[in-house]
């Protein structure tokens, strides 16, 4: 005759959860070991009821990215294990709860790091790339050294070409870094110290001129809804801010080390939240500020197998993880040029890319299931794709 008696319920505050481990590259999956114990605290063996028991892994989004599929009984080793595996580089959160209350070490923080597999490398016609940037299906580059920004296909076929026309005071285009708006591409011209606009390929107009003594990375609002546009001064150390009008409204900075002061802020970009990312060259470091305060809320030191690493290009994925181009040393076959990886809260996710000569700009995008990074080797003057 079937017993009547309820199973009991496990202690929430007394079960523990462990991983096999806290950081594993993208792909993997990572084991789970969940200990249920009763109200006494003695290991539930062969009993209890695990239907009471949820488990479920927080993307770095923030969302639900799955479910964990405990087993139906526990055990007689008295430890339930399940497998989490990790789609999403960035770091995730693995919940379990008992009746809806989190138990002992839940949440669990675990790490999924980048691949970083080379998949192409492409060569295409071009003289010292500086910067990249994917729109419309295609990738723009600013091809410093032949004085244009180039347009390409998405297997980086020549697609068209935009150059600064050379007028009265206006010498010879000098581009560095490209945004988009929603409307125009905006760009940083070095020489004639100034950002060249361009509407439909053709120059719409210029701006900074006044203010502007060394531009070299650009950003727009966030999302390209805001047509207002960021500019790093790495002579100025700091940031200017031009509002619709292509007025300058506030800047960010100034030189120095401490926090909120800049030292050769090279490239941007705008995280999900509107924070304001700048990669420092001369203090190694990214600072993330909140632009409306003007204000650091994050500082991430930029260091990687005992070495400081000068920053270079930057930008950020689709869950605001920060890609920075680095180098270590100053002489050729002396130094070292990788990609290195961080979460929004500065947790290091890995590192990728080798055998770079003057690597610059980044860009990162979805393509289909798959997330891919485009690296400018500029002196190498190519374009190499990774699967992060």
């Amino acid at each position: 005759m079937a017993s009547n008696t309820p199973s009991p319920i496990p202690d929430a505050s007394k079960s523990i959860l462990q991983l096999t481990t806290s950081y594993a590259k993208i792909g993997s999956k990572v084991g789970l070991n969940l200990t249920l114990r009763g109200g006494q605290g003695f290991p539930m063996v062969g009993t209890g009821s695990i239907s009471s028991v949820e488990g479920f892994v927080e993307s770095p989004n923030g969302q639900c990215s799955q479910r964990i599929q405990f087993p139906d009984i526990v055990p007689a080793s008295g430890v339930c294990k399940a497998i989490v595996w990790l789609n999403q580089v960035g770091v995730h959160q693995v919940h379990v709860k008992i009746c809806g209350s989190e138990i002992e070490g839940s949440p669990v923080k675990l790490v999924s790091g980048v691949r970083g597999n080379l998949l192409n490398t492409y060569k295409p016609p071009m003289n010292q790339p500086h910067d990249i940037i994917t729109h419309e299906n295609n990738f723009v580059v600013t091809d410093k050294s032949n004085n244009q920004v180039q347009v390409f296909d998405s297997k980086f076929r020549p697609a068209n070409k935009f150059f600064s026309p050379e007028s009265t005071g206006m010498g010879k285009f000098d581009p560095y870094a490209v945004a988009w708006t929603g409307k125009t591409l905006v760009v940083t011209d070095l020489a004639n110290h100034c950002v060249v606009e361009f509407k439909d390929y053709l120059k719409f107009q210029d701006f900074g001129k006044e203010i502007l003594r060394k531009p070299c990375g650009i950003a727009v609002g966030k999302d390209g809804k805001d047509d207002s546009v960021y500019v790093a001064d790495c002579q100025n150390h700091c940031i200017f801010h031009f509002d619709k009008r292509r007025e300058c409204t506030f800047s960010i900075g100034g030189q120095g080390s401490a926090h909120g002061q800049l030292n050769a802020p090279w490239f941007l970009a705008i995280n999900s939240r509107g924070n304001l990312v700048v990669s420092e060259f001369k203090n190694r470091r990214v600072q993330v500020f909140d632009p409306k305060k003007r204000e650091p809320v994050r500082i991430i030191d930029v260091k990687h197998n005992g070495k400081e690493w000068d920053c270079r290009g930057l930008a950020l994925d689709q869950n605001d993880n920060i890609y920075v181009t680095v180098r270590s040393g100053l002489m050729r076959g002396w130094s070292y040029e990788h990609v290195l990886v961080y979460a929004p809260n500065g947790d290091f996710l890995g590192v990728f890319g080798e055998g770079f000569n003057y690597v610059r700009g980044i860009t990162v995008t979805n393509k289909g299931e798959k997330t891919l990074a485009y690296v400018v080797d500029g002196a190498n003057h190519r374009i190499l794709e990774y699967e992060i």
